[in-house]
């Protein structure tokens, strides 16, 4: 089976354990570089894509400013579907429990050993926390680069949806953390791509 077939099965899989409202991972194939998010958001799943909403949109700029085209990374979720909490009537995002980030493991595992990019950013502390350590936290651990389960190296940085939520200063300073951490990645996957 080519990597293409084998990556529409696992879509199908993921579509079949979860039900509808499933976002699974979009990009090239043989991408050098893999961005790893927490749980789509509603305009994700109406969308069907990881990253289209107001946080998406602030992943495409930070990218830009980093000298990184969407199109040549492959961008995926820690959990294939929208956690929610109902609120005034209303369904809003929470984040994943426990079972949801392991449930969505079962999948996002296949998926990136099936995508082996040599280099992962991680956006925020859920990717962080399954793929690199429990243990992590974003405030002494940001930009660090570790060994994540699969052996792949692995730098996390602050999520956009984090980001949304800053004004003024706050946000122009940790947009510029982001930008330069997203150089650091792009950098060492295309050393590893030079070295191939």
């Amino acid at each position: 089976m080519d990597k293409q077939a084998a990556w529409e099965t696992l879509k199908q899989q993921a579509v079949g354990h979860f039900g509808p409202g499933t976002v699974f991972g979009e990009g090239p194939l043989d991408a050098r570089l893999t961005i790893v998010g927490e749980a789509p958001g509603q305009q994700e799943v109406e969308a069907e894509r990881p990253f289209v909403g107001r946080a998406g949109r602030l992943l495409d700029q930070v990218l830009e400013a980093a000298g990184i085209d969407r199109a040549d990374i492959y961008v995926t979720n820690t959990v294939k579907v929208r956690p929610t909490i109902e609120k005034d009537g209303r369904l809003k995002n929470r984040p994943p429990r426990a079972g949801e980030i392991r449930a969505g493991l079962e999948v996002l595992l296949p998926e990136l050993r099936l995508v082996a990019p040599p280099v992962l950013v991680l956006l925020g502390n859920v990717p962080a926390k399954a793929l690199i350590n429990r243990a992590f936290t974003m405030g002494s651990d940001r930009s660090v680069w570790s060994e994540s389960v699969l052996g792949t190296p692995a730098i996390a940085t602050y999520h956009p949806a984090y980001l949304v939520r800053l004004r003024g200063t706050d946000f122009e300073r940790t947009r510029e953390l982001v930008v330069s951490d997203l150089v650091a990645a792009w950098e060492r996957a295309r050393d590893a791509a030079d070295g191939d």
